[in-house]
């Protein structure tokens, strides 16, 4: 079967302005006919000229009232309608506009007939551009808020899981608890007692205790961390655990780390909910810090504590700057956990802003999930100092 010939387009070639000006009108924003050496016979404007002055482009060159960087884009358009005797659609063409602004124009054109002049059909993409770009500025600000969140959620996630992971520091050949935080009788269901300098094993609920003796001596033997998750603990306790073997003066330890699982399973938004009304709330002084005490953040009972409105004042700065320290108790305390990886119940005195000292018992360990490694502190005001500021709280309302 023989391809049927293109339709010979020359009949319409003597009635090409009446055509420009019908398609100005129906289809495009401006209409063009175009001679066979590109200069421009004709123009016909829709009902809002895209261009102003279009209609002084007659007896023009089409490439002189196109921008220099679309001449090339517009030559390729008249060669492409020469040989293919086709419409040619969407050819994207700049127009000087006013005051050095450019006007894109979306081109399609055909030739009337093999001698016959060109029609160009031009839609003003202006709108579209600025619908574009509006589309683009409202993506970007929906990235930006996404980050934002996920720095949020980052901060109070890291400041809870310093607050409520339980730590345990075990000898790694008998898996007997050295250390351990207070967070082990929430998480664990066991008191500190109960746990120290006995296998850990011993101690754990008979769901539970095959698989994290596995998970230890996997530890040992490979000599790098491992997690597991969801752990079944007592009742309906799910838990998250991670191991770290460490070198203590010459002696393999363990440093377990265990929270409940529960959190990080649900829904993203309620959990974030919760570990900020932890943290907002916590009478604890919570504060994350690299190995070497320089502050990376700090919950509100902290800030409150040294007078500070936020933590970003005091990335440049260490703990120490708010610890009384006659004897050198924060050196020897920043030494052992960086040689042990935890240290529980240690007592410092925190000198604030105002030059008051705040009496508090200190937990700090270990974060190995973070890069690089930092340092996990929680700050309790001390028995004596609650008791001193509930009887100033009393005196007042007196």
């Amino acid at each position: 079967m023989s391809t049927p010939s293109e339709p010979d387009l020359s009949a319409f070639a003597s009635l090409a302005h009446e055509l420009a000006l019908t398609m100005a009108h129906v289809v495009g924003d401006l209409s063009l006919v175009v001679d066979a050496q590109g200069v421009v016979m004709a123009v016909a404007e829709g009902a809002s000229a895209p261009v102003d002055g279009s209609a002084s482009w007659v007896g023009q060159a089409w490439a002189e009232t196109v921008c220099a960087g679309s001449r090339a884009k517009l030559t390729a358009l008249l060669d492409e309608v020469d040989r293919s005797g086709q419409v040619v659609h969407g050819r994207e063409l700049m127009h000087p506009g006013p005051q050095g602004a450019t006007v894109p124009i979306s081109w399609s054109a055909i030739r009337l007939g093999p001698l016959g002049p060109v029609l160009a059909v031009g839609r003003d993409l202006r709108a579209m551009t600025a619908m574009q770009q509006r589309f683009v500025e409202v993506q970007q600000e929906m990235e930006r808020h996404y980050w934002r969140y996920r720095q949020v959620q980052s901060r109070y996630q890291q400041l809870h899981q310093v607050a409520h992971d339980a730590v345990l520091m075990l000898d790694a050949g008998s898996l007997v608890v050295l250390q351990a935080n207070e967070a082990v009788a929430t998480v664990l269901g066991r008191d500190l007692p109960q746990l120290l300098h006995q296998p850990l094993t011993d101690n754990l609920p008979d769901q539970l205790r095959g698989d994290v003796l596995e998970l230890l001596v996997a530890a040992r033997s490979g000599g790098r961390a491992l997690s597991r998750h969801a752990l079944a603990g007592e009742g309906t306790v799910s838990l998250d655990m991670t191991v770290a073997p460490l070198a203590v003066d010459g002696r393999r330890h363990l440093m377990l780390r265990v929270r409940d699982a529960r959190l990080s399973a649900e829904d993203e938004a309620l959990a974030l909910t919760r570990m900020a009304n932890f943290v907002e709330r916590t009478p604890q002084g919570l504060v994350i810090t690299d190995a070497q005490g320089h502050v990376r953040m700090a919950g509100p009972a902290f800030l409150a504590w040294v007078g500070q409105a936020d933590d970003h004042a005091m990335r440049d700065r260490t703990l120490a700057d708010w610890v009384k320290d006659p004897g050198g108790a924060w050196s020897a305390l920043t030494a052992q956990v960086r040689r042990v990886g935890m240290v529980s119940g240690l007592r410092l005195d925190l000198q604030t802003s105002t030059a008051e000292v705040q009496a508090v018992e200190v937990s700090v360990a270990l974060l190995a999930e973070t890069e690089p490694a930092g340092l996990g502190w929680v700050l309790r005001l001390r028995q004596e100092e609650r008791g001193k500021r509930a009887r100033g709280r009393g005196k007042r309302q007196g």
